[in-house]
């Protein structure tokens, strides 16, 4: 197992000097470090946490922790959807002492000092969307897959926890997709010749062959050819959505739309694809 380089920061916050709730996060960062095999951390500019879904008194617990502890968040922080409808609390029909349980912990992720956004599409905000680049720390899958392909910024997929961890410390593991070579595709996925043109540029071909490559590609990062190019952020987003949930797509591209695949070979790194597979319009028709 690998034992991280801290610096002086580093050593600072996991000393307890910010206190203890921030050397509670600093603990886990270091940990996460350890089991990815980094050898170093890296500053964040934003977080997106999703740790405020209410699953639970451990969820609570977790949170009183940090908040005891005095932590706050060092870097600007958006919130995931909660358990509860702050707009319309007279609709829930669910066990109201778990609403109210859900309600409380939205409160205690505020009182961190993370913006109430409570979304789970943190990039439909302007003044949240990272640039090409910038390195984050997101929370939620769909959100995870659009800013790592479509804006082209740099996450790995932080759950529960390390999510608010890396907020509080404003560092990260230098490990995955942080770095660049793990971006590289390495499979090829390409829409064989009997899927017709019309198909190839309707709204619903996205979300369906997002789950096609969720399903091919697994937590590898694929690259899909044969759309046109310059496809809407909104398709690209109901592809990265799908492939999200019917696999571990953290990434992907999309050659001649997503900005790291001008071309198949720029997807690719300049190296050899590991697998090209076709998609079938039999395959896509199953999916539907």
């Amino acid at each position: 197992m690998t034992t991280p380089v801290l610096n002086e920061r580093d050593r600072a916050l996991l000393s307890g000097e910010l206190g203890d709730g921030t050397a509670f996060a600093m603990r886990l960062v270091v940990r996460a470090a350890e089991v990815t095999g980094a050898r170093r951390l890296i500053d964040v500019t934003r977080a997106h946490v999703d740790s405020c879904l209410y699953h639970g008194e451990a969820t609570l617990d977790f949170v009183r922790r940090l908040a005891d502890g005095h932590a706050r968040v060092s870097v600007p922080t958006t919130l995931n959807v909660g358990a509860v409808d702050l707009l319309h609390p007279e609709l829930n029909r669910g066990d109201p002492r778990v609403a109210d349980r859900g309600r409380l912990l939205m409160d205690r992720y505020r009182a961190l000092g993370a913006r109430p956004t409570f979304t789970c599409a943190p990039y439909q905000l302007a003044d949240v969307r990272p640039a090409v680049g910038e390195q984050v720390a997101w929370g939620e899958s769909n959100a995870i897959a659009f800013c790592n392909s479509v804006l082209g910024a740099r996450t790995n997929r932080y759950g529960d926890f390390i999510d608010i961890a890396a907020a509080i410390t404003g560092r990260v593991p230098e490990a995955g997709l942080h770095l660049t070579e793990p971006r590289r595709a390495t499979l090829v996925l390409r829409l064989a010749d009997d899927v017709p043109e019309t198909l190839r540029d309707a709204d619903v071909l996205f979300p369906v062959l997002g789950i096609v490559l969720g399903r091919r590609a697994g937590s590898s990062v694929a690259v899909i050819d044969g759309l046109a190019h310059g496809q809407s952020e909104d398709r690209l987003k109901a592809l990265g959505a799908a492939a999200a949930s019917s696999g571990s797509v953290a990434m992907f591209h999309v050659v001649g739309s997503t900005p790291e695949a001008p071309s198949l070979d720029d997807a690719l790194q300049h190296r050899a694809p590991g697998a090209v597979e076709l998609i079938h319009l039999a395959e896509l028709r199953a999916v539907r």
